[in-house]
């Protein structure tokens, strides 16, 4: 992956999941593709690195640790084996009383089967009823994930049965409280769960409008994975890398290390690219994988009409995550399940407010995030990558997890980051310890990305790992053209939801080939007359 790129019809800024995708697909066309990634590994917030001083060869999740939702219609146009597991157990709600617990095993209706004597057969059927009309809306939405932006709207008239098409309206405009509500889920922690699953990748509360949105999408995952999010065999930077052979063996090539300054506009069209060094590579046409913000300002604000700038402004929201990643001596024990069930292989949501109070819990900590303040007991949704793939463990046997905080600030008030990095990762610690005694004492090393180290560290605005919230779906994203002849976006924001794997670089690349088709078509047109 080393190398000076070189004048090519097509130029990929960004080495991310999406970028690797369109780069496969268009040099598998016959076109000519080079993929300029700026960091020293492609995969975007899809790596697998060893950040820890004390622990330097074990591996950890710093950006995202979930594979999400991977569309038939994606694995169909790639036609390559994925290094994909279904994830099993797939969810695990600890609760402080022994016994008393949610473990979900695989399948879209696992967590109405759960273990652990939280589940009532009241929420059993609450639950059947709701995940029975997800499946219904997952079953129909097989090609509107990948047929680019249109409303909410238009997606449900095209594309829903009738019967069901007010309900996805509702679902994708309204709260996930208010659609929850419509089943009348008894159990607080239940529902509390399944808020912490759908939102960790929005500044949105249970009651947000919008925040139903991202429920379908997890449902989706789950379905498609055959439980739970999947898990990348030798992790997430493996998927990235079996997506780029392929792109290589296709005849693309990849630069890494190599950060493009500046995209090159001549009139209203394209023309390349400055690299850091200085050097102009000439492209027929560029993709970027980057947020729009920063695709924006690689090409200069002044370029874009002002109905697209206002636009790119509209997708802006406050705040983001911060990722902790944590090594361990050994496994921590939770104290309602300290024995072995698997658990560690599952996504673990940890809610604050016990029972009767975890719904309350998590709007505390989001009135808390939406102050700017830090709040003392988060919710946090944590993988231990190395209890699922023991080949992530280091020569000592050491494990690590990757624990995900929702709703943590970008600006603090009355505060900074820097200076209240320890009293937060004490604070998740905290958290943890409070599930499962003497973790604390198995700590290893703690490494911080909070919001503006994950800017930073990743090259996304504000710290969104998502590029934008993902209450944001379908007609509300960006389309993968954009005004500037022959630049297409293909970065998570032209995605038709958040936590969709890949598809917002397969919706470019064939919208790269549509326009050069055209651009064929007009040329013969012309010669012939």
């Amino acid at each position: 992956m080393d190398g000076a790129p070189s004048d090519t019809e097509v130029l990929v800024v960004g080495g991310g999941i999406n970028g690797l995708v369109c780069a496969l697909l268009l040099a598998r066309s016959g076109l000519s593709v080079h993929v300029v990634e700026d960091k020293p590994a492609v995969g975007g917030t899809h790596r697998t690195e060893f950040p820890f001083a004390r622990a330097p060869r074990l591996a950890a999740f710093t950006g995202a640790h979930r594979v999400g939702f991977v569309p038939r219609a994606l694995v169909e146009a790639l036609a390559i084996e994925l290094p994909l597991a279904p994830r099993d157990p797939s969810v695990f709600v600890p609760t402080r009383t022994p016994g008393r617990y949610l473990l979900a095993g695989a399948g879209d209706h696992a967590l109405a089967r759960a273990a652990g004597g939280l589940v009532s057969e009241r929420d059993r059927s609450a639950l059947g009823a709701m995940f029975g009309e997800l499946d219904a809306l997952v079953s129909d939405l097989e090609a509107a994930w990948v047929a680019g932006p249109m409303a909410v709207e238009d997606v449900a008239a095209r594309w829903v049965r009738p019967a069901l098409r007010e309900a996805f309206v509702g679902l994708c405009r309204g709260s996930f409280a208010a659609y929850a509500a419509r089943f009348g889920i008894p159990c607080g922690l239940v529902k509390a769960a399944l808020a912490a699953d759908a939102l960790a990748g929005s500044f949105a509360s249970w009651d947000t409008p919008g925040s139903g949105a991202p429920l379908l999408v997890r449902h989706a995952a789950r379905a498609r994975a055959g439980g739970g999010d999947a898990v990348a065999a030798g992790g997430l930077g493996a998927l990235a890398r079996a997506l780029a052979d392929q792109a290589e063996l296709a005849g693309a090539s990849l630069v890494t290390g190599a950060a493009v300054t500046q995209i090159v506009v001549e009139g209203n069209a394209v023309a390349g690219v400055v690299l850091a060094d200085g050097r102009f590579v000439r492209a027929g046409a560029v993709v970027a994988g980057a947020d729009p913000w920063r695709l924006r300002a690689l090409v200069g604000a002044d370029r874009f009409p002002a109905e697209y700038s206002r636009r790119v402004d509209a997708l802006a929201r406050p705040g983001g995550v911060a990722k902790l990643s944590v090594a361990f001596a050994e496994l921590p024990r939770f104290a309602c399940l300290p024995d072995a069930g698997g658990q560690h292989r599952a996504t673990t949501f940890l809610l604050p407010g016990g029972e009767d109070d975890a719904v309350r819990a998590l709007g505390r900590a989001f009135a808390d995030a939406s102050a700017g303040r830090l709040p003392g007991a988060p919710p946090l949704e944590c993988v231990f990558p190395t209890a699922a793939d023991e080949g992530l463990r280091d020569p000592d046997g050491r494990h690590s997890a990757s624990i995900l905080v929702p709703w943590a600030p970008y600006d603090l008030a009355g505060a900074t980051w820097s200076g209240e990095e320890d009293r937060f990762t004490s604070a998740v610690l905290d958290v943890l310890e409070s599930f499962a005694p003497g973790a604390r004492a198995l700590v290893v090393d703690a490494v911080l990305h909070h919001p503006k180290k994950l800017e930073t560290h990743f090259g996304v605005t504000r710290g969104h790992l998502g590029q934008i919230d993902d209450t944001l779906v379908f007609g509300d994203r960006l389309a993968p053209a954009t005004p500037i002849g022959g630049l297409y976006t293909c970065g998570r924001a032209a995605g038709p939801a958040g936590g969709v794997l890949g598809v917002a670089g397969l919706n470019a690349s064939r919208r790269v080939l549509a326009d050069l088709e055209l651009a064929l078509e007009r040329t013969e047109v012309g010669l012939r007359v």
